[in-house]
Order: structure tokens, then sequence, then C-alpha cells
């Protein structure tokens, strides 16, 4: 690939995906509650969405590790197969 077009490419993708996100600064309900909320209050509203974005922030990277470990193991073995055996070794 040329190196124009990959960059033309590079470019419509970046700002196709950081345009949007720059425009959406926060959903319309989080937008209502959170200033007008008691944030000094423990347990309040704001501290209720954080604890809410860190729950799937974790969901979301252990099923990748999860994902990525099983693929790990999976390439391992697949490996440990097709390596030759030295005959000298007694079968295991």
């Amino acid at each position: 690939m040329p190196r124009r077009p990959l960059m033309t490419w590079t470019l419509t993708v970046t700002l196709t995906l950081l345009v949007p996100a720059a425009m959406a600064l926060a959903c319309p309900m989080c937008k209502e509650s959170i200033p007008n909320s008691d944030a000094e209050q423990a347990g309040g509203l704001p501290g209720g969405f954080n604890a809410s974005v860190y729950y799937m922030l974790i969901g979301v990277f252990a099923t990748a590790g999860l994902v990525i470990g099983v693929i790990t193991r999976g390439v391992r073995s697949a490996n440990a197969r097709m390596k030759p055996r030295d005959p000298s070794l007694p079968p295991s």
C-alpha cells in the first residue's frame, strides 16, 4: 500500500472515531443528574456512576484476558505437538 493512501485511510478512521466522542461529552442522564446531585454525600450518584464504569471495565479486561490466555495456551500446545521428538528419549 503506498504511503499516501495509508495516511489518508488512517486519518479518516481516526477522525471517524474521535469526532463523535468529542461531541458526546456525557449522556443526557449524566448531564442532568451529576451537577444537580449532592457530591459530598458518601455513595452519591457520581460515586455510583464511577463504580458502574469500573465494573464494566473489569468485565471487559477479564474477558480479554481470558480470550488471550486461551489462545496462548492453544498456540503453545500446538507448537509443542509440532516439535520433533528426540528419538533417544523414551516415549511418554
